[in-house]
């Protein structure tokens, strides 16, 4: 059955799997998900193009590893028809599966909802989606949810057309926007290639540096699976990052179901912070607790059942001495803390240890 045909069972079936109250991760794999990959070209019956139950990094299982020539190249992770995909959760988790196992491409989906992640992309996680597809968005032609869905296809994948679409989005986006920093405080060497690719007349350093900020800043894209209008311009703010705007939690949501070791690490790092300067302020997310020094993050702590995770913004050939058994280069790992070196705290005896960290952090955002 045609790829476009095949959206119209689904959707059929999935209304059925909605009013019987039986639309589970098992009925939804195997009526709506994997009906679309046989479509897509995945041949599930060869162990060498499709596996099921993939075992990955964490003792947890994959629901599908779609391979080319034997070999995994996409992940794609199942949840029952009834969840909602925007879950940050279940983003990290299929972006985790996929990137610590070194596959570029992931797949989160419902059977209705299809989300395609880039997993090393150097980006927010949430950003780091490619695009999404919506079977049951009626304001969309079902021929282009086709297009789309077939960059999926096992012949998309194995001749590189899906790799190629996500460097045009991402990679013209990473481009455009250091262009436009560029345009914004150009160093004198690219000034200098400019003016001689330019000839004469000679034109005045002013109305070079107007225009090149005319030039490469006025098409900057949104950030990466924003749809941007035809003919509509967005302008790439430059210079020192705002402090998120976002909705304040209490603390409570954070510590109220932690144990008392939990507890007292948080508090141990909470009170350090505050120590090294009058500018720290402190914001409470939902998912994290950030630190800030004035309007730069310089680490954020996420409180897990067993851990605190603490990401800090260094890089790892800042991050020294380095500690391979509890720190970890999340730069091009989704993640929900703000920084790219994660530090997992599991004992109070490490916190002298953790605290050189947060020094060097804060100082590193003068």
């Amino acid at each position: 059955m045609a790829l476009p045909e095949t959206i119209g069972a689904v959707l059929t079936t999935a209304q059925k799997l909605k009013v019987s109250t039986m639309g589970n991760e098992a009925n939804t794999k195997a009526l709506l998900i994997e009906p679309v990959l046989l479509a897509l070209g995945w041949d599930l019956s060869d162990i060498d193009a499709v596996e099921r139950e993939v075992k990955v990094f964490d003792g947890t299982f994959l629901d599908y590893a779609l391979k080319v020539d034997g070999v995994p190249r996409l992940y794609v992770e199942a949840k029952g028809i009834a969840e909602n995909l925007g879950d940050k959760k279940f983003i990290a988790q299929a972006i985790n599966y996929a990137n610590n196992d070194g596959i570029l491409w992931c797949v989160l989906t419902n059977g209705l909802r299809y989300g395609a992640y880039k997993t090393n992309e150097p980006v927010a996680m949430d950003q780091k989606l490619l695009f999404e597809v919506d079977l049951t968005d009626d304001s969309e032609p079902r021929s282009q949810k086709a297009k789309m869905l077939g960059l999926l296809s096992r012949q998309a994948v194995g001749t590189g057309s899906l790799d190629l679409f996500g460097e045009r989005v991402f990679t013209d986006s990473r481009l455009r926007k250091a262009l436009a920093e560029l345009a914004a405080s150009p160093p004198d060497p690219f000034l200098a290639a400019v003016k001689e690719r330019l000839g004469h007349p000679v034109v005045p350093p002013d109305a070079l540096h107007r225009s090149l900020v005319r030039v490469l800043d006025a098409t900057a894209p949104p950030s990466a699976g924003t749809p941007l209008s035809a003919g509509q311009p967005v302008k790439t703010p430059v210079g020192l990052p705002e402090p998120p705007k976002a909705q304040e939690y209490d603390l409570d949501s954070h510590l109220g179901n932690k144990s008392s070791l939990i507890r007292e690490m948080w508090e141990a790092i909470d009170t350090y912070a505050s120590s090294l300067g009058s500018d720290v302020s402190r914001r409470v997310r939902k998912v994290y607790i950030g630190y800030f020094r004035g309007k730069r993050s310089f680490f954020t702590t996420e409180l897990q059942k067993s851990r605190v995770l603490v990401c800090l913004s260094l890089t790892r050939e800042s991050a020294q001495p380095w500690k391979e058994q509890v720190m970890r280069d999340v730069s091009k790992i989704g993640h929900y803390g703000m920084g790219d070196v994660e530090y997992s705290l599991s004992t109070v005896d490490q916190l002298d240890e953790l605290r050189n960290l947060l020094a060097l952090a804060y100082s590193n955002q003068q």
